[in-house]
This record gives structure tokens, sequence and C-alpha cells, in this order.
């Protein structure tokens, strides 16, 4: 009788031993997949909001001077968003382990920096690209609106670049005018 009694501890700690070791084998493969499905999932609606931010500038651009739009709230819920004053225009990137497109090879590149070596693709006005980082499969995947053609854009906020969280945007044409391009700012509040 007293062999029985032991039996059945054994027994149930090498099933709850065996319960752990399936539980566990199951978050090393789960967790890594339902972060990259998180971040496609950050990739794809960081593009709906660059769409209508998009949609806003050129509404603001092609009505005039003291033409206004509001967004809020402008979201920004990973990566982070950054106004590129000089260049005129609009970029966000994320590091993720989800490979989103195929990225270029140059380690020393910026992101938001065009070069050569970064293949870009277009859709509509938005550019994205994907670039390598040191660390096996990690990658920054970015998205770009540029205006060097279209507008000079100004930043006007409270709080240094890059952006990340809630926020409210106002898209303003200033109703000036530079090289024959309008001023159009964007004023970032909490």
């Amino acid at each position: 009788m007293i062999h029985k009694k032991g039996d059945v501890w054994i027994s149930a700690v090498l099933y709850m031993a065996l319960g752990v070791i399936v539980l566990t084998i199951i978050l090393a493969a789960g967790v890594p997949m339902i972060q990259k499905m998180k971040d496609k999932n950050s990739f794809s609606q960081a593009k709906t909001v660059f769409f209508t931010l998009n949609q806003n500038i050129n509404d603001v651009i092609n009505e005039g001077p003291a033409s206004r739009r509001y967004m809020s709230p402008f979201e920004i819920k990973s990566g982070e968003f950054t106004i590129d004053e000089t260049n005129d225009r609009i970029i966000w990137s994320m590091k993720t382990k989800a490979k989103m497109m195929e990225p270029s090879y140059d380690f020393t590149q910026t992101p938001g920096v065009d070069t050569p070596s970064i293949p870009e693709f277009q859709e509509g006005d938005l550019y994205m690209y994907a670039q390598d980082t040191n660390i096996v499969d990690e990658y920054i995947a970015s998205l770009k609106l540029d205006y060097t053609d279209i507008a000079h854009i100004q930043l006007e906020s409270p709080f240094a670049g890059p952006f990340a969280g809630t926020y409210s945007l106002t898209v303003e044409h200033m109703g000036e005018y530079e090289d024959n391009l309008p001023k159009i700012k964007i004023k970032i509040m909490p």
C-alpha cells in the first residue's frame, strides 16, 4: 500500500514537470510570433496615420493661406515620428524583428535619410523602406513623406522630436511662400 501512495506522487510530479515543459516550449515559440504580429499591426496603423496626415497636408496646400486641419488624437503607438524641417520630410521608424520588406545591407546609414543603397517602395506619396541593424534578424522599418518639391514644412511644438505617444496635431498654411513653395506649419501639442 505504501508503494502505491509514492507512485501516485511520483506520477503527479512527472505530469506537472511535463506540463511546465510543454508550456515553456509553447511560450518560447509563441511570444516572438506575437511580437512580430504586433509590429506588423503597428506598421499598418502608422501607414494609415501617414495617409491621413498626407491628405490633410495636401488639402491645406491646395486650399491656400489660412487653411487649417486638426487631427486629434494623433497617435504614434510604437516607433518614432520625426519632422525633418531641413529636408521637408516627415519620417516614422521602428525597430522590429518582423521582416516586412527586403532591407538594405548598409549599416552606416541613418534611418530616414535618402541614399541610393536603400531600396524604397512607394504607395501613393508614401515611401517605405527597411534597413538591417547590427543585430541578426532585427530591422528598422520606416515610412517617409517627402514634400521637397511641394512645400516647406515647419514644426512648432513644446517638445523636441522624435515623437511617440498621443498628441493633437494641427496643419496650417502660413500664407507665406519661399522659392514659390508654401510654408506649412505642423503644430504638435499634448
